[in-house]
């Protein structure tokens, strides 16, 4: 399903307008890096001294290491890698070299104000026991080597596709990895009381995950106000990155950073254009948006932004992924132009990234992307915004998938009521509610994540929404399950089966608990006088008989749960046989899910 417009509430509209007026009070302007400040009137000189501060004499497995770099050297611009390509050189206790690029940074006060006027970093995450051997090159410069010893931890590590599983994710000790959770993908108010409220509450609620957007208005670090490869005046957004990371990784939160939002590229759809450095009005080399993915020297300077990312955020194992382009198709950008610009810019951030995050990019719609089949990406996403039930629609979806990208996850990276994010009410809850249960029964490697995060999530505290699922899933062997066909005797209850041949979890939903379900019941309450604003609808009270194909003959143990309060029910032994589990149902009157286990 695709959307003509990414649109907002008219208060965040309005919002967003003001942080870029602030933004952009000085348009054009390019504040000088924290180099030149620092040094001022002093000539660019080479590195010929490098020291490496700060390495402790001990760290854990998965912790992130900060450390610090001391050199005689002179630039102009510390973020431009063609001045300053500083590496951190380190040795795994298995031999192998991997090149961390260093970067510069200011860092801040926990009140937000600048602690220093900038200097060299290199962060770097061990992922194997034993000892590391790090040193820091320039050139021909280079620091002594200084050894850590790294002992072992329980940290879960990175995320990366399963190589058993290819369509679902694990974390780096092989235990799967259900990404539950919505988009937070800014705030307009007080950044880190935001994220940190709604990680807590996610949290909470079991959820494992969020979509961050990298745009002007948040954490973008790149726009009218820095010019193009300087990063000086944006050092704030990229501190408040740094620290919403942390909140993420003290919470056991992923996230999937988004680094290019589509208006930033268009003229039409959420049209910022007329403000990107990119553009020649502004004094950039693009005289039209869609140049940017085949123009050189505009692929050269966003490989600058892309090493600056990269070193500042890859260590963080709260780092999910990495997605390009948050619906592209809103952009001039064709897909032709984009599939070799994406081969180009994901082979660098590879380069870059010794931890090998996970690499996507997405559309409005996007099952049918031939994108998905390219090297370049790591797994699939779609957004869906509609006003029809969710069954069919995501039947639809995964089916297109299963086409473009059979071998690679599948995320329904936004969901929501329709696009412009004022639908009624009792309608938004039970398309939430059936968007988090529904997509993993489909063959989604997750969850949908739903967009209205502000409007809809928090106002009304539905993150409460996301603890069934994540108690459901809890010890479930998801990633041998696949879905299968399943009968249910009702025709008024869509059944839907992830199995193995002796496990299998099943999701039943009334189709009463749906959009047009509401709308039916609002209407029949209408006409027999009983409506009233704002009382949530009844649905009527079903039973059926839920048959799975494909087990192996034998005992198991069913096991019902109940999705809206997260509560086990009645637990039966049962037998499949002739290939076949039939069981009846208990009562439910929206949704009931099960768990068959083989005794």
């Amino acid at each position: 399903m695709t959307r003509s417009a990414h649109t907002r509430p008219a208060a965040r509209r309005v919002t967003r307008a003001l942080l870029l007026g602030a933004l952009l009070a000085t348009p054009g302007a390019v504040l000088p890096s924290a180099a030149q400040a620092a040094q001022p009137g002093q000539a660019a000189r080479p590195f010929t001294t490098l020291t490496l501060r700060d390495v402790p004499a001990s760290a854990a497995q998965f912790g992130l290491l900060d450390l610090r770099l001391d050199t005689d050297g002179q630039v102009t611009n510390p973020y431009d890698p063609a001045q300053a390509d500083l590496t951190l050189e380190v040795t795994t206790p298995a031999g192998r070299t991997l090149s961390v690029p260093a970067f510069w940074m200011v860092t801040y006060a926990p009140d937000g104000t600048p602690a220093d006027e900038g200097g060299w970093h290199a962060r770097f995450t061990p992922e194997e026991t034993g000892t590391y051997t790090l040193r820091v090159r320039s050139g021909a410069a280079q620091s002594g080597p200084q050894r850590v010893p790294v002992t072992a931890s329980d940290a879960p590590g990175f995320i990366r596709t399963s190589a058993a599983h290819p369509r679902t994710f694990e974390d780096r000790r092989g235990h799967p990895f259900v990404p539950i959770g919505p988009n937070v993908a800014w705030s307009t108010g007080d950044v880190l009381a935001d994220y940190a409220r709604w990680f807590d509450r996610l949290a909470a609620s079991g959820g494992t995950y969020a979509r961050i957007w990298m745009a002007s208005w948040a954490f973008g670090i790149e726009w009218r106000d820095t010019g193009l490869g300087d990063y000086a005046a944006r050092q704030r957004q990229a501190w408040l990155l740094d620290e919403v990371l942390r909140l993420a990784q003290a919470r056991g939160i992923r996230v999937q950073l988004c680094l290019i939002n589509h208006g930033a590229f268009s003229e039409t759809t959420n049209a910022e254009w007329q403000d990107n450095p990119y553009n020649a009005a502004n004094g950039g080399p693009l005289a039209t948006p869609g140049a940017f993915v085949t123009d050189e020297r505009a692929r050269t300077l966003f490989r600058a932004r892309v090493r600056y990312l990269a070193a500042r955020y890859a260590a963080y194992t709260s780092l999910f992924a990495w997605e390009w382009w948050n619906e592209v198709n809103f952009t001039p950008v064709s897909e032709g132009d984009l599939r070799p610009w994406m081969t180009e810019m994901s082979a660098e951030l590879r380069r870059l990234d010794p931890y090998g995050h996970p690499i996507s990019s997405s559309f409005s719609g996007g099952g049918e992307s031939r994108l998905w089949r390219d090297a370049s990406v790591d797994f699939a996403q779609a957004h869906l915004y509609t006003t029809r039930d969710l069954p069919l629609e995501l039947l639809s979806l995964a089916r297109q998938f299963q086409a473009s990208a059979p071998d690679r996850p599948a995320l329904l990276a936004e969901l929501g009521y329709a696009a412009a994010g004022d639908g009624d009410p009792a309608l938004e809850r039970v398309h939430f509610h059936v968007g988090v249960w529904a997509p993993i029964f489909y063959g989604f490697a997750g969850p949908g994540s739903y967009w209205w995060w502000d409007s809809l999530i928090d106002s009304q505290n539905l993150w409460t929404e996301y603890a069934p699922l994540a108690a459901f899933l809890k010890g479930a062997p998801l990633a041998p399950l696949r879905p299968v066909t399943a009968q249910s005797r009702s025709l008024d209850v869509t059944a839907r089966v992830l199995r193995s041949g002796t496990q299998a979890l099943a999701w039943l939903v009334s189709d009463h608990y749906s959009a047009s379900g509401v709308q039916r019941a609002q209407t029949d309450a209408l006409l027999d006088g009983t409506y009233r604003e704002g009382a949530p609808p009844v649905f009527p009270e079903r039973r059926t008989t839920l048959t799975i194909r494909g087990l192996q003959d034998g005992p198991y143990t069913a096991r019902w749960f109940d999705p809206q309060t997260g509560a086990w029910l009645a637990a039966q032994a049962v037998t499949a046989a002739g290939g076949a589990l039939t069981l009846p149902t208990p009562a439910f009157t929206r949704d009931l899910a099960l768990r068959v286990d083989p005794r």
